[in-house]
Protein backbone atom coordinates (compact mmCIF):
# COMPACT_ATOMS: atom_id res chain seq x y z
CA UNK A 1 0.00 0.00 0.00
CA UNK A 2 1.66 3.33 -0.95
CA UNK A 3 4.95 4.21 -0.29
CA UNK A 4 4.69 5.28 3.20
CA UNK A 5 7.40 3.70 5.02
CA UNK A 6 6.52 2.24 8.75
CA UNK A 7 8.90 1.83 11.52
CA UNK A 8 10.30 -1.76 12.14
CA UNK A 9 7.73 -3.91 13.76
CA UNK A 10 4.36 -2.05 12.96
CA UNK A 11 1.90 -3.37 10.41
CA UNK A 12 -0.38 -1.28 8.06
CA UNK A 13 -4.35 -0.88 9.58
CA UNK A 14 -5.15 -3.31 6.42
CA UNK A 15 -2.94 -6.05 7.40
CA UNK A 16 -4.22 -5.96 10.91
CA UNK A 17 -5.69 -8.99 12.73
CA UNK A 18 -8.34 -9.57 15.63
CA UNK A 19 -11.05 -11.42 17.00
CA UNK A 20 -14.56 -10.44 17.94
CA UNK A 21 -17.39 -11.86 20.02
CA UNK A 22 -21.45 -11.30 18.93
CA UNK A 23 -24.28 -11.99 20.96
CA UNK A 24 -28.13 -11.43 20.18
CA UNK A 25 -31.37 -13.38 20.84
CA UNK A 26 -34.58 -13.45 18.73
CA UNK A 27 -38.33 -14.19 18.89
CA UNK A 28 -40.63 -15.06 16.11
CA UNK A 29 -43.78 -16.50 15.59
CA UNK A 30 -46.49 -17.11 12.98
CA UNK A 31 -49.11 -19.29 11.23
CA UNK A 32 -50.27 -20.18 7.83
CA UNK A 33 -50.99 -22.57 5.43
CA UNK A 34 -50.72 -23.24 1.58
CA UNK A 35 -48.57 -25.41 -0.33
CA UNK A 36 -45.76 -25.68 -3.26
CA UNK A 37 -42.62 -27.08 -3.83
CA UNK A 38 -38.98 -26.23 -4.66
CA UNK A 39 -35.37 -27.45 -3.85
CA UNK A 40 -32.44 -25.45 -2.61
CA UNK A 41 -29.13 -25.26 -0.85
CA UNK A 42 -27.13 -23.55 1.44
CA UNK A 43 -25.83 -23.06 4.29
CA UNK A 44 -25.46 -20.51 7.40
CA UNK A 45 -26.53 -19.64 11.13
CA UNK A 46 -27.83 -16.68 12.52
CA UNK A 47 -31.19 -15.24 14.60
CA UNK A 48 -33.55 -12.57 14.39
CA UNK A 49 -36.57 -11.35 15.46
CA UNK A 50 -39.46 -11.45 13.20
CA UNK A 51 -43.86 -11.60 13.48
CA UNK A 52 -46.52 -12.36 11.08
CA UNK A 53 -49.83 -13.53 10.83
CA UNK A 54 -52.43 -14.26 8.34
CA UNK A 55 -55.91 -16.03 7.56
CA UNK A 56 -56.46 -17.62 4.72
CA UNK A 57 -59.79 -20.23 5.30
CA UNK A 58 -62.38 -17.60 4.04
CA UNK A 59 -60.36 -16.84 0.88
CA UNK A 60 -59.74 -20.46 0.32
CA UNK A 61 -63.07 -22.03 0.46
CA UNK A 62 -64.54 -19.15 -1.59
CA UNK A 63 -61.85 -19.78 -4.50
CA UNK A 64 -63.11 -23.70 -4.97
CA UNK A 65 -66.75 -22.79 -5.68
CA UNK A 66 -65.49 -22.38 -9.45
CA UNK A 67 -63.69 -25.32 -9.47
CA UNK A 68 -66.82 -27.19 -8.16
CA UNK A 69 -68.97 -25.27 -10.66
CA UNK A 70 -67.02 -27.01 -13.55
CA UNK A 71 -68.66 -29.88 -12.78
CA UNK A 72 -72.08 -28.76 -13.46
CA UNK A 73 -74.63 -28.10 -16.36
CA UNK A 74 -74.78 -24.95 -17.79
CA UNK A 75 -77.85 -23.92 -16.69
CA UNK A 76 -76.24 -24.16 -13.11
CA UNK A 77 -73.76 -22.49 -14.07
CA UNK A 78 -75.51 -19.50 -15.31
CA UNK A 79 -77.72 -19.54 -12.10
CA UNK A 80 -74.27 -19.46 -10.15
CA UNK A 81 -73.60 -16.12 -12.30
CA UNK A 82 -77.00 -14.56 -11.96
CA UNK A 83 -76.93 -14.77 -8.28
CA UNK A 84 -73.84 -13.19 -7.92
CA UNK A 85 -74.47 -10.56 -10.13
CA UNK A 86 -77.90 -10.21 -7.72
CA UNK A 87 -75.68 -9.52 -4.59
CA UNK A 88 -76.89 -12.68 -3.11
CA UNK A 89 -74.06 -14.31 -0.81
CA UNK A 90 -72.87 -17.51 -2.48
CA UNK A 91 -71.45 -19.79 0.09
CA UNK A 92 -71.25 -23.60 1.78
CA UNK A 93 -74.22 -25.88 3.58
CA UNK A 94 -73.67 -29.52 4.38
CA UNK A 95 -76.52 -31.65 4.53
CA UNK A 96 -76.76 -35.27 5.92
CA UNK A 97 -77.04 -37.98 2.57
CA UNK A 98 -80.83 -37.63 2.18
CA UNK A 99 -80.00 -33.73 1.57
CA UNK A 100 -81.68 -32.76 5.00
CA UNK A 101 -79.94 -30.41 7.17
CA UNK A 102 -77.11 -32.31 9.39
CA UNK A 103 -76.42 -29.55 11.43
CA UNK A 104 -79.88 -29.92 13.23
CA UNK A 105 -81.99 -27.64 11.36
CA UNK A 106 -86.26 -28.22 10.28
CA UNK A 107 -86.65 -30.87 8.16
CA UNK A 108 -87.15 -28.80 4.70
CA UNK A 109 -87.62 -30.20 1.10
CA UNK A 110 -83.97 -32.19 0.39
CA UNK A 111 -81.30 -30.41 -1.02
CA UNK A 112 -81.16 -30.49 -4.87
CA UNK A 113 -80.15 -28.01 -7.22
CA UNK A 114 -82.68 -25.47 -8.08
CA UNK A 115 -84.26 -25.78 -4.55
CA UNK A 116 -85.42 -22.64 -2.70
CA UNK A 117 -85.58 -23.07 0.99
CA UNK A 118 -87.43 -20.37 3.04
CA UNK A 119 -88.48 -19.13 6.59
CA UNK A 120 -90.25 -16.76 7.55
CA UNK A 121 -87.96 -15.39 10.28
CA UNK A 122 -87.22 -13.78 12.29
CA UNK A 123 -83.48 -13.34 10.75
CA UNK A 124 -81.39 -14.57 14.23
CA UNK A 125 -78.10 -16.17 13.30
CA UNK A 126 -78.42 -19.02 16.38
CA UNK A 127 -81.80 -19.70 16.35
CA UNK A 128 -84.55 -21.54 14.61
CA UNK A 129 -86.32 -20.14 11.81
CA UNK A 130 -82.89 -19.21 9.77
CA UNK A 131 -81.12 -20.74 7.30
CA UNK A 132 -77.27 -21.04 7.54
CA UNK A 133 -74.43 -21.01 5.24
CA UNK A 134 -70.34 -21.18 5.84
CA UNK A 135 -67.14 -20.49 4.11
CA UNK A 136 -65.26 -22.79 6.38
CA UNK A 137 -67.43 -26.00 5.17
CA UNK A 138 -65.04 -28.29 7.05
CA UNK A 139 -66.22 -26.82 10.52
CA UNK A 140 -69.79 -28.21 10.26
CA UNK A 141 -71.08 -31.69 10.06
CA UNK A 142 -72.89 -33.40 7.27
CA UNK A 143 -72.33 -35.83 4.19
CA UNK A 144 -72.88 -34.04 1.48
CA UNK A 145 -71.70 -30.18 0.36
CA UNK A 146 -73.75 -27.85 -1.43
CA UNK A 147 -72.99 -24.52 -2.87
CA UNK A 148 -75.97 -22.20 -2.00
CA UNK A 149 -76.95 -18.65 -2.44
CA UNK A 150 -78.53 -16.30 0.45
CA UNK A 151 -80.83 -14.29 -0.85
CA UNK A 152 -81.77 -10.80 0.97
CA UNK A 153 -80.67 -9.48 4.48
CA UNK A 154 -77.50 -11.91 5.50
CA UNK A 155 -75.69 -11.60 8.99
CA UNK A 156 -72.86 -13.58 9.77
CA UNK A 157 -69.05 -13.52 9.33
CA UNK A 158 -66.99 -16.37 7.17
CA UNK A 159 -67.55 -19.11 9.83
CA UNK A 160 -71.53 -18.75 10.11
CA UNK A 161 -74.34 -16.72 7.71
CA UNK A 162 -77.59 -16.23 8.31
CA UNK A 163 -80.79 -15.50 5.75
CA UNK A 164 -84.76 -16.38 5.53
CA UNK A 165 -83.98 -17.59 1.96
CA UNK A 166 -81.54 -20.15 0.99
CA UNK A 167 -81.06 -21.36 -2.72
CA UNK A 168 -79.19 -24.47 -3.65
CA UNK A 169 -77.52 -24.18 -6.99
CA UNK A 170 -74.81 -27.21 -7.11
CA UNK A 171 -73.43 -29.91 -4.76
CA UNK A 172 -69.84 -30.48 -4.58
CA UNK A 173 -68.46 -33.29 -6.53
Amino acid sequence: MGGVALPRGEQPAWAASGSGYGDGDGYGSGYGDGDGYGDGYGSGYGDGSGYGDGDGYGDYWSLTIAWFATKWSETQKARLAALRDAGAKIAFWRSDATGHSANGGKRLEPAAPGVVHSEAGPLNLCKSGTLHATLIPPKWQGERWWVVALIGEVKGDDEKYGALKREIIGECL
